[in-house]
C-alpha cells in the first residue's frame, strides 16, 4: 500500500535547527536541507513510498527548477495559501493510500486528521521528538479524555462533509 509524507516545507525549515540555520545562507539551501532530511526520514521508515514537500510564499519561485529530478516531490503554492496547498495534498494522497504529515500547524495538523492522515511533529524529521508536556492520568490528553477527543474529530468530520 502507498503511504505518503506530506511535509509542511517552512514549518519544518523554522522548526528543526539545522535547517533554520541554513537559512542564514539562502532560501535554496534550507530547502535542500529539509528536502533532504525528509528523504532521510522516508528511507529510514521502511513503510514511506512518496514524499511532498509543499513550501508557501512567493509565486516567483513557483517555476523554478526544483530540487529534484521532475519536480515530484516539491509542490510550491501560491503566496498565501500554504495551508489550503497542504491540505488538498493530504486530501488526494488521502484518496490513494495513508498519509503521514509533518507540521506543527495545528490547524494544518487538524484538517489533515480529519482527512485521516497520521499527523507528527516536524522535528520528528530530524529524529528527535518535541518536548512536550506531559499528559495526564492514563487516557486522557491535557485534560480531554481519548473518547472525547474522538467525538471532537468526529463532529469535525461531519462539518467537514467527509
Amino acid at each position: 500500500m502507498r503511504t505518503t509524507l506530506v511535509v509542511d516545507g517552512y514549518n519544518a525549515i523554522n522548526a528543526i535547527p539545522e535547517a533554520k540555520k541554513e537559512m542564514r545562507k539562502s532560501l535554496l539551501a534550507a530547502r535542500k536541507a529539509i528536502s533532504e532530511m525528509c528523504r532521510r526520514y522516508a528511507r529510514s521508515s521502511g513503510y514511506i513510498t512518496d514524499l511532498k514537500i509543499v513550501f508557501d510564499g512567493q509565486d516567483k519561485y513557483r517555476n523554478r527548477n526544483r530540487l529534484f529530478s521532475g519536480g515530484k516531490e516539491q509542490l510550491f503554492s501560491p503566496t498565501g495559501c500554504g495551508d489550503e496547498k497542504i491540505i488538498q495534498t493530504v486530501k488526494k494522497a488521502c484518496a490513494e493510500g495513508k498519509v503521514v504529515l509533518a507540521s506543527n500547524d495545528n490547524y494544518v495538523r487538524n484538517n489533515a486528521r480529519a482527512y485521516g492522515a497520521k499527523p507528527i511533529r516536524a522535528e520528528e524529521l530530524a529524529g528527535r521528538k518535541r518536548q512536550t508536556r506531559k499528559a495526564g492520568p492514563k487516557g486522557k490528553f491535557h485534560g480531554i479524555a481519548s473518547r472525547k477527543l474522538a467525538e471532537i474529530t468526529r463532529e469535525y468530520r461531519e462539518y467537514l462533509g467527509l
